[in-house]
């Protein structure tokens, strides 16, 4: 069964779809992170079907829309790295109120979604509310670098409008810290989340507090299989982390190829976690 519904957090409602297995059992319950902005657009129908393979597995999935995106109240000019972690961490407990308090619950998130994921696993692991796996497709690690490439969405759409850039990336960074909000494909960027975001070690390759089995998976084409250092650093930092590449294309984005679904991606994923079952 998927059921919709609205999970509270803080002064807004996130607009979330419930994953129920068929048969029950033991196995971990995820909740999904999904991406910022266009990507969130593009990878849905990715998350939708890794979602209904894990239920179909016998894992319970939790889908949920961030503040300010999809469904979801609020506003992304509120929106912060600290403010995706609250909500993560309401979508958490609403699973793990869902499920009891018997079964692990864990965390699969892409690209910022992956990041912000990594991040609350740090603060949460002594709250016993995070114990299954951490999964961590493509994590942004460098965001300086992210944020750069956020804003060079923007100048692609000046060229397309006007056939030429007549507002550069200091121009617009500058008007974010005046207070104004910057307009990336539809989606808000404001000084909360760009200011959050646009720090060269987002995410930390230092050793990790989280105890529990993570993997790292870099997403590339053929063309760009060479390894990533930083997510090979990423891994060797938690104490049982693994590192995987999977070939895909950037489905994040927009490109030529429609993705209802990776299943290079998917089914790697499903066999480490098989894998850690198994051993667990």
């Amino acid at each position: 069964m998927e059921t919709p519904g609205f999970i509270a957090s803080g002064n807004n409602e996130l607009f979330s779809f419930y994953h129920e297995p068929d048969a029950p059992n033991g196995k971990p319950a995820f909740v999904l992170s999904h991406a910022f902005g266009e990507e969130k657009l593009w990878s849905h129908r990715v998350f939708v079907s890794l979602a209904r393979q894990l239920a179909g597995l016998g894992h319970p999935v939790l889908r949920f829309d961030y503040a300010g995106t999809g469904d979801s109240g609020g506003t992304l000019r509120d929106s912060s790295i600290a403010s995706h972690q609250s909500d993560l961490g309401a979508a958490v407990r609403w699973l793990r109120q869902k499920v009891g308090p018997a079964r692990a619950v864990g965390l699969i998130g892409l690209r910022l979604g992956a990041t912000v994921a990594a991040l609350l696993a740090e603060v949460a692991r002594d709250s016993e509310e995070i114990t299954g796996p951490l999964i961590l497709w493509d994590p942004i690690t460098d965001g300086e670098a992210y944020v750069q490439e956020l804003l060079r969405s923007h100048l692609s759409t000046q060229l397309a409008v006007y056939g030429r850039v007549v507002e550069g990336r200091d121009s617009l960074r500058d008007r974010i810290r005046r207070g104004e909000c910057v307009n990336l494909d539809g989606y808000e960027l404001a000084a909360g989340l760009h200011d959050s975001c646009a720090v060269k070690e987002l995410l930390p390759r230092s050793a990790k507090l989280f105890q529990g089995p993570c993997l790292v998976v870099q997403i590339a084409p053929p063309a760009n299989a060479k390894p990533r250092a930083d997510l090979q650093e990423l891994a060797r930092a938690y104490p049982h982390g693994t590192f995987i590449q999977a070939t895909e294309e950037p489905f994040w984005k927009e490109i030529r190829a429609y993705y209802g679904h990776a299943p290079n991606l998917e089914g790697s994923t499903l066999n480490w976690l098989k894998g850690v079952l198994a051993d667990g």
